[in-house]
């Protein structure tokens, strides 16, 4: 009975409660490396860039991928500041959902975009 209950529990647990207490989220930066609170990791295994409609203008947004630990797939992404475009904001979303991380590495990571006709700069430029 134990085991059955225990097996039930297993099967609630979402990949967002799986094992992220110690590991550090991360920022992208303009060399493709994440920067934690831990210094620097190379955690990424694939990374495509975004193939988003030109703009006429330079704009930016900022997104965030939710990171199963165990495996290194995408759970969910988000927009924490828009480009101001729905379908830029999109096309973004689509693509980062296809990015693989290193297992066991971060749990989350910040991705700011900055686009300019079809230009895409991935990462933190400062």
């Amino acid at each position: 009975m134990r085991i059955l209950f225990f097996c039930f529990l297993l099967t609630l647990a979402t990949p967002g409660f799986a094992l992220t207490p110690n590991l550090p989220a991360g920022t992208l930066d303009a060399n493709m490396v994440v920067q934690t609170r831990l210094g620097p990791m190379d955690a990424l295994i694939h990374a495509p860039r975004p193939t988003v409609p030109a703009v006429a203008s330079r704009i930016r947004g900022v997104y965030a991928i939710d990171i199963v630990i165990t495996t290194g797939s995408v759970y969910d992404v988000r927009v924490l500041t828009t480009s101001g475009n729905k379908s830029v904001d999109a096309a973004v979303m689509e693509t980062l959902r296809l990015w693989r991380f290193k297992p066991r590495m971060i749990h989350k990571l910040i991705v700011p975009i900055e686009f300019h006709g079809k230009h895409v700069t991935l990462g933190a430029t400062r």
